[in-house]
């Protein structure tokens, strides 16, 4: 079942790529989604199968709905792929892609979410089902490997209730990550048990031109009786978050866990103030930084993070001029925003010691603590009637 490397994307109504997960990237010789991200869908076809896409699939699209065949692909190195695709449109004239190679490749570690659009996933690993929701809980699409453990074809499970199908109930089950999603409007991550086996669950919303939710795209991930250990870290964060009281209670407790996670370091929480950064809390540097100001309209990972709402990995910093005349002893950067779906606060700045020190599980583990904590200073200043 897992001997074919899947992949899926979403475009947007210009075609570009605003997310698509590691497997997808790789699927055309990428190592990383930011490579794609924000691109046109031309980097990834052969010129005449594009043609074919925009001229013959995208006006059955709009009677249908959904496309499935076969077309090739488009490799960095120039080599073609030929692929199983189906395409979904959505309301909002965004298109999902979900592809796989027909030529059998080993598979890859599949790392679902990216920094550009900050949806965090806990774990690094093949999901069994990878699935468009609506916000009736109907399945509009879903992968090949998903249908084949649910043993049915795609088409016969277009339609269909997912808590009736998987879960044989009239609801959904309790810890249902597309019900969080559908609450809140973030992205939701869970664990959910059917017949004694444990899945991480994860909901991720996608939003029409009116930015009502009109999907979610929904992953089921098959892990061991003993949850990987990044998820049983977030569990605890989550639990014990509600506890905290004040924003530096808070942002105390937030560093105290990422310095647990990844080591000694330096970090620094900056909120924005008007047309600048003003750092709030500091660990790890001798010199006070709390006050210090980062000007919005200069440069630099931190500014970047923040204007384009994205966080951004520096695995090796020692090309950077200004890095080795402020900051000599620090090798690696994480910079991520402190924001939710309709706020956004600062950013978060993490400095490490040695290069490339924060892997792909404890970036997405940052972001989820990040955006928890983001969501919790955001429900605590609306007002409750």
């Amino acid at each position: 079942m897992r001997s074919k490397l899947e992949g899926i994307a979403v475009l947007d109504e210009n075609k570009e790529f605003k997310y698509l997960d590691k497997s997808f990237a790789e699927l055309y010789g990428y190592q990383h989604p930011s490579q794609l991200i924000g691109h046109s869908w031309g980097k990834t076809y052969l010129s005449s199968h594009l043609q074919r896409l925009e001229e013959e699939i995208l006006p059955f699209l709009g009677d249908k709905k959904r496309w499935s065949g076969v077309i090739f692909g488009l490799r960095q190195n120039g080599d073609r792929c030929p692929q199983q695709i189906s395409v979904l449109e959505l309301d909002s004239e965004s298109l999902v892609l979900l592809v796989q190679n027909l030529t059998p490749k080993g598979r890859t570690a599949f790392e679902i979410g990216h920094p550009e659009i900050n949806w965090p996933e806990a774990v690094d690993s093949p999901p069994d089902i990878v699935a468009i929701i609506s916000p009736e809980y109907e399945i509009k699409e879903i992968n090949f490997t998903g249908a084949k453990k649910l043993g049915k074809d795609p088409n016969q499970l277009r339609g269909a209730k997912c808590y009736e199908l998987v879960h044989d109930l009239p609801y959904p089950i309790q810890g249902c990550p597309c019900k969080k999603t559908l609450d809140t409007g973030n992205a939701g991550v869970g664990v959910v048990s059917e017949d004694e086996q444990e899945y991480v669950v994860t909901a991720f919303p996608l939003l029409d031109k009116s930015m009502e939710l009109g999907a979610f795209l929904h992953t089921v991930t098959e892990v061991s009786n003993q949850p990987p250990a990044e998820l049983r870290a977030c569990q605890f964060f989550a639990r014990n978050l509600n506890q905290m009281k004040g924003k530096h209670q808070l942002y105390s407790f937030l560093v105290d866990s990422i310095k647990e996670l990844c080591g000694l370091g330096k970090i620094t929480l900056y909120e924005q103030e008007e047309n600048k950064l003003k750092c709030v809390f500091q660990d790890g540097y001798r010199r006070p930084m709390e006050g210090g100001d980062i000007y919005l309209d200069g440069d630099g990972v931190r500014i970047d993070s923040y204007r384009e709402n994205k966080s951004i990995y520096l695995p090796d910093v020692a090309g950077r001029n200004d890095f080795i005349r402020y900051d000599p002893e620090i090798e690696c950067e994480f910079v991520t925003p402190i924001s939710t779906s309709r706020n956004r606060n600062g950013i978060l700045d993490i400095r490490l010691f040695q290069r490339d020190s924060v892997s792909a599980s404890e970036r997405n583990l940052i972001e989820i603590m990040v955006s928890e904590v983001a969501r919790q200073i955001e429900d605590s200043s609306t007002p409750h009637p």
